[in-house]
């Protein structure tokens, strides 16, 4: 069987569907008014279209809704209160009777989107039932006036319908079979004559509540059915109810689409930007760690010399005749060995540290360039999202915000790398120090600043800044002067975080340890026996060797992996930069995708709201 036309509800699954769609498209909007409009549009179209009967006792209503919502539900024949409204429900449940109300809520889908309210005679109703009553008949679609075809007297009824102001009425003559028909024509002419007396405009309808039609005027059900759906509540009874709301969010949609397409383009500005930024780190990379690989072998290369230097000087002294004629003792001669090992270590550390901070020097020139260059990218940015675009304003401002921070952070990091770039050796080595505990505390700042979260923790961060550029600017000051700290003192604070620490600049090490020394100093000065010292040295030689080529071959991994080491740290600190601004593009891009769907969305909303205007 047919759906029943007064229970056709399409339109409010459409609805449900249109307000659904917009509450997920709007997730992320900063929009909260637009936001509470579509959930209060969602909230109405849980109302119902309701149909409400009334008439005195006996003349048929229950009847009457029986026959206009067959199939839809079972209408008992008696009433526990004065009035009953009927809902769908998830499960069968009634509620108990309260002032004369009750609802039963029914678990038939044909009942989703409507609501029958039965009611008591009018002439048997208990007056404190009345004040419901009016309640229920003013939030109606539809109210059923039902009259016997050979009794249209009711006073309570025509007294009642007289205050419905612009309500939809439909009147009902029951029991029209047993009437003559002179009388049912004559009445139903008095009918109309009331109406007019009273200001009411409503049809007037003749059935039968048996089978078959045993008069000309007697209307069909069905007619009557699609002349309720059709003229009185409507062929789209919820798309009316939310027609305001519908054309609210068609202009929101519209200003939503230019908001979504201007994000768009904000995002592939951001990625312009951001490809260029990594091409020039990529860039930077492949000419640096060559420059650095080729440096390392030449100073392994060097390392090498200045170790087969310091063998072939103490080599030269083990003669175990000499060494009895000039030392008088083992400590002198231990003393000796020492001396030689302390020179030649403060020798190659002095010659490690000259030559890699001068190539270091020479990276971060390159690396000061290279943030110029980022800086200038960024001072290309476009602001295509606006401030106050009403849908996502906030994301423009957090992203203006990184942008800002970006830029003040390679700026600071390229004048620190200026700075370093024009330093002397021992002001390079006091700088890296001050750098190395500053980042120690601006990590820290960072972390307890992410713990506070939200708009505090980026507030007390800021704080903090502050309060450590002060103690870093004073550290700095004890480290390199007053000169020196008036140039430090603006850089130090935006520096990169990251550990850092320079190769050579704790030392490299003695080259053979003193127990080795010892050990040789005790087996070659010994004055009983000069041909035991000849065994002896002959054992030391091979001894010394084999600790100076371990020595050696330690220093040279050493010293490789340190610069190499400070290198990727270095650029790590540098690639910190960009962090903010890296992550908020990726994110976006992440975005993209679910972005151009809901551009096709509001398009194809914006087709259906366009046909629905025009029901």
């Amino acid at each position: 069987m047919a759906t029943n036309i007064l229970c056709e509800n399409e339109e409010s699954t459409i609805l449900s569907g249109l307000f659904e769609e917009l509450s997920a498209i709007l997730q992320d909007s900063d929009d909260q008014y637009e936001k509470e409009k579509i959930q209060d549009g969602l909230q109405k179209l849980t109302d119902t279209t309701a149909y409400l009967v009334l008439g005195e006792d006996g003349v048929g209503k229950t009847s009457v809704l029986r026959m206009l919502f067959q199939d839809v539900l079972a209408l008992p024949d008696y009433l526990t209160g004065d009035i009953c409204e009927y809902r769908w429900g998830a499960q069968t449940f009634e509620t108990p009777v309260s002032g004369g109300f009750q609802k039963k809520f029914v678990p038939s889908d044909k009942m989703k989107g409507i609501s029958i309210i039965d009611t008591r005679g009018l002439n048997r109703m208990r007056d404190g039932s009345f004040g419901k009553l009016s309640s229920l008949v003013s939030g109606c679609d539809a109210v059923f006036a039902v009259l016997e075809a050979q009794n249209i007297r009711s006073p309570k009824l025509w007294d009642m319908l007289e205050c419905l102001t612009g309500k939809k009425i439909i009147f009902f003559l029951t029991k029209c079979d047993a009437a003559p028909p002179k009388l049912l024509t004559e009445n139903i002419e008095k009918i109309k004559v009331y109406m007019k007396e009273g200001r009411i405009t409503a049809p007037v309808f003749p059935v039968s509540l048996a089978e078959g039609r045993k008069h000309p005027e007697i209307v069909s059900w069905e007619s009557v059915r699609s002349y309720i759906r059709h003229e009185v509540v409507g062929e789209n009874p919820m798309l009316n109810k939310q027609r305001q709301n519908v054309a609210e969010a068609k202009s929101m949609l519209a200003q939503l689409q230019k908001s979504f397409i201007l994000r768009k383009r904000q995002y592939e500005s951001d990625a312009k930007i951001l490809q260029k930024v990594n091409a020039a780190l990529d860039g930077y990379i492949f000419q640096h760690r060559g420059i650095l690989l080729d440096f390392t072998e030449k100073l392994a290369g060097d390392i090498h010399k200045d170790i087969d230097l310091y063998e072939q000087e103490i080599l030269s002294k083990m003669d175990p005749y000499k060494i009895k004629e000039r030392f008088q003792t083992k400590e002198d001669f231990a003393a000796y060995l020492n001396m030689v090992n302390d020179n030649y270590k403060s020798m190659m550390d002095d010659s490690i540290n000259r030559k890699t901070i001068e190539t270091m020097k020479g990276c971060l020139h390159d690396l000061e360039i290279l943030f110029q260059e980022a800086v200038g990218y960024f001072n290309q940015r476009e602001n295509i999202l606006e401030l106050n675009d009403r849908f996502f304003g906030s994301l423009s401002q957090s992203r203006r915000q990184i942008v800002a921070k970006t830029k003040e952070s390679a700026a600071m990091a390229g004048e620190f790398y200026q700075l370093l770039e024009g330093s002397s050796q021992e002001l390079f080595l006091k700088i890296w120090k001050e750098r190395k505990r500053y980042d120690s505390q601006i990590g820290m700042r960072k972390a307890l600043s992410l713990v506070g979260g939200g708009g505090a923790g980026s507030m007390a961060g800021a704080a903090g800044a502050g309060s450590l550029a002060a103690w870093t600017t004073a550290g700095v000051s004890g480290a390199l002067g007053s000169s020196a700290a008036a140039g430090a003192a603006g850089t130090l604070a935006g520096a990169l975080v990251g550990t850092i620490a320079a190769v050579g600049m704790v030392g490299i090490g003695v080259i053979v340890g003193t127990v080795a020394v010892n050990s040789l100093a005790k087996r070659l000065y010994d004055p009983k026996a000069a041909g035991k010292m000849e065994a002896a040295t002959k054992e030391c030689i091979r001894q010394f060797q084999e600790e100076t080529e371990k020595a050696r071959k330690t220093m040279v991994q050493q010293v490789s992996n340190e610069i190499m080491d400070l290198f990727e740290k270095e650029l790590a600190s540098v690639d910190s930069c960009f962090t903010d601004f890296r992550l908020s593009v990726n994110q976006e891009e992440r975005r993209l995708p679910a972005l151009e769907q809901k551009i096709n969305t509001v398009g194809m909303l914006m087709e259906q709201m366009e046909q629905w205007q025009r029901i």
